[in-house]
């Protein structure tokens, strides 16, 4: 009985030993693992890779379950559905290492410490795809650096990389950390990725959800969000160090405040053209500011503003003087100027159209409206006229103007000036209900964009004059614009003084008639408008109390405009009449448009 025993007892043992779980491998070459494991992954040569996959888990209680030291070239790879994690300590531990490759489609994640820490790496990369999920208790990824070797490591980030919410006791708490003596780190976060620290404890104020330190170079640029979750008054980014760029590009959102610290840091925003923005920076550091496409940009933390419809105040003059121009042709046209026994009347619809350009600042912009212009004869030469237009105006694509805009004053005819030359004189006067909507990026609100809206007044004056030859000579005119915009508060953060815009233009035009008889009239009219500004104040703004300026680039203080037009009339009787006009518009400024109406008329 007792040898049965013992043979039972020595089978059992050998059983146990061929069959139990390794806790630690040294592993070379090309590894996968595609079940859930709790086997520490060492890697033990140069060229080492580790794939987990198969929705697989990689998880160790204790230890780190995976390490790489002293190796060049490992890679590790996690597919998507699959994860690494450690309970109580750092998941990747990483030191003295060159080459190595992470790249995470799935979860990597710590309990307790860090999920990846990397000491004196070199020349690596850790890429977080798209619903990849790298996530702490603690410092999320560190690198560190202590023999100065430290160098050229690349964070590139489009899924969440983030600190979770730890004890108000923990000091550590930032998502991605690098420390002051590593250089040429680099931390790419791409449109949809999202680094976060989730910690609303007290020390949050002191800790930031990225923080990096330079030995002597570091970038960081974003086009995602970067956000502390304890919220807008805490830390979204600290830099430290030397040599520190931080850029903050596309619709990115900066959730948290910026601080500085130490010196010879410069901060880049690439934004767009025209699109605003304000960012609360701190710290006793020092830095310089650039605007990549070139808006000016105040330094007093870091803003700017798109001008909006101040930079185009001149070109909305041009373009409303043309217009006017254009329906004074078809008033003229008409048998009620010929008689001059009624008034006359049309409704518009316009659209305009102008792109951007980042070289002249020139912003893009969209705007329909509707309005009628109205012609009442006074005497025989004398026409009184009120114009009114309400126009929506999107610029930039974060920026809508509202406006209603309303003139009135007098046209001259028939002043002879020889027997084949006469002229016309035309002056009116009237304002503009200006209401504005826009959002501006910042880091100072929970989503890292503010709507904000201003309602203000602006007036303005146009006078013209004509010289009508009675032959194959086309007309000539001499055009004149005036605009002021008082001073006015956008928000609290923005405020504009005022502005004077004076706009001369020297313009060619005429009417060519296609055919008429007694029932119908077709004829083909055109403008060729060469358009400058005279005079124009600086743009005096203010950001956040801090002052700022804009000038308008000499290549949009210039316009030539070609405006052409088809316009139909047909006589149903004596008594009722249909009107068709077609104006097209191209400018110099890459501004295109289109005016229309339609009206019929019936005498009772």
């Amino acid at each position: 009985m007792n040898k049965i025993l013992k043979n039972l007892v020595l089978i059992f043992f050998l059983y146990f030993l061929i069959t139990r779980p390794a806790y630690s491998v040294n592993i070379t070459g090309a590894n996968t693992i595609n079940s859930d494991s709790t086997t520490v992954q060492t890697y033990n040569a140069d060229d080492t890779s580790l794939t987990i996959t198969n929705s697989s888990t990689l998880s160790r209680t204790g230890q780190a379950p995976v390490n790489i030291n002293e190796k060049e070239n490992g890679t590790l790879t996690i597919h998507s559905g699959s994860s690494l994690t450690a309970t109580s300590h750092n998941t990747v531990q990483g030191k003295d290492q060159t080459g190595l490759t992470i790249t995470n489609s799935g979860t990597i994640s710590s309990g307790g410490s860090k999920a990846i820490n990397l000491l004196n790496a070199q020349d690596s990369n850790i890429t977080n795809n798209a619903g990849g999920i790298i996530k702490s208790n603690t410092n999320t990824i560190t690198l560190t650096e202590n023999s100065g070797t430290g160098n050229n490591v690349t964070i590139t980030n489009s899924g969440q990389i983030f600190a979770e919410a730890v004890s108000s006791g923990e000091t550590n708490n930032n998502a991605i950390k690098s420390e002051d003596d590593t250089n040429n780190m680099t931390l790419i976060n791409n449109i949809g990725g999202h680094i976060y620290n989730n910690n609303s404890s007290a020390t949050a104020l002191q800790q930031a959800t990225v923080f990096i330190a330079a030995e002597d170079t570091a970038t960081l640029t974003n086009s995602g969000t970067i956000e502390n979750k304890a919220g807008p008054q805490n830390y979204a980014i600290r830099i430290a160090g030397s040599g520190v760029t931080v850029t903050l590009k596309d619709s990115g959102k900066v959730i948290g405040k910026i601080n500085v610290a130490d010196s010879g840091h410069t901060i880049k925003l690439q934004h767009g053209v025209g699109q605003g923005y304000y960012y609360d920076i701190d710290g006793n550091g020092t830095y310089t500011l650039q605007d990549l496409d070139g808006n000016p940009v105040v330094k007093g933390s870091a803003g700017s503003v798109g001008q909006g419809g101040n930079e185009m105040v001149d070109e909305e003059l041009g373009y409303k003087s043309i217009s006017l121009r254009n329906s004074l042709v078809r008033y003229q046209q008409s048998d009620e100027f010929s008689k001059r026994d009624k008034g006359w009347g049309e409704i518009t619809t316009s659209f305009l159209k102008r792109d951007g350009d980042k070289n002249t600042l020139a912003l893009d912009n969209e705007k329909i409206g509707i309005g009628a212009n109205i012609f009442e004869p006074i005497s025989d030469n004398k026409t009184l006229i009120f114009s009114f237009e309400t126009s929506l105006q999107n610029i930039s694509k974060n920026h809508d103007l509202d406006k209603f805009s309303f003139l009135t004053g007098m046209n001259f005819d028939k002043i002879k000036i020889s027997d084949e030359i006469y002229s016309e004189i035309y002056f009116l006067g009237g304002a503009s209900v200006n209401k504005s909507d826009r959002n501006i990026l910042t880091n100072t609100t929970s989503s890292g964009l503010l709507d904000i809206s201003d309602e203000y007044m602006s007036y303005e004056v146009l006078v013209g004059k004509k010289v009508i030859f009675n032959n194959l000579l086309p007309d000539l005119s001499f055009n004149f614009g005036y605009s002021h915009t008082p001073s006015h508060e956008e928000s609290k953060y923005y405020k504009w003084d005022e502005r004077d815009v004076y706009n001369g233009s020297l313009a060619l035009s005429n009417e060519h008639q296609i055919f008429k008889d007694k029932k119908k009239n077709l004829y083909f009219s055109w403008i060729a408008d060469a358009r400058t500004i005279l005079d124009d104040n600086v743009q005096v703004f203010y950001v956040n109390g801090t002052k700022g300026s804009y000038a308008q680039n000499n290549d949009l203080k210039s316009e030539f405009s070609l405006s052409a037009g088809l316009n139909y009339d047909y006589n149903f009787s004596q008594n009722s009449k249909f009107s068709m006009a077609l104006d097209g518009l191209q400018t110099s400024q890459d501004t295109s448009g289109i005016q229309a109406n339609l009206k019929y008329s019936y005498r009772f």
